[in-house]
């Protein structure tokens, strides 16, 4: 399980060999308030349908590994 620590904006992830750095969405936005995320509601369906507002992006990561891999040369 990752362990998150947040820094304003900034989420830092412990995962498996690596150190993930994730932007969050902006806490000041007056669209989303903060959450990222914006509830739309459809005439036919009862449940809301969450869309991402455009302050947040989820999908650049910073990954830093914390050491590299070995890599095996082959013996010939």
């Amino acid at each position: 399980m990752p362990s998150i620590f947040p820094l304003a904006r900034w989420q830092i992830e412990a995962y498996h060999r690596a150190i993930h750095l994730v932007r969050g969405p902006h806490p000041d936005c007056p669209t989303c308030a903060g959450h990222g995320g914006i509830e739309v509601y459809q005439q036919h369906y009862e449940e809301p349908e969450t869309e991402l507002c455009d302050c947040w992006d989820p999908t650049p990561v910073i990954r830093l590994p914390l050491w590299f891999r070995r890599t095996e040369r082959a013996p010939f």
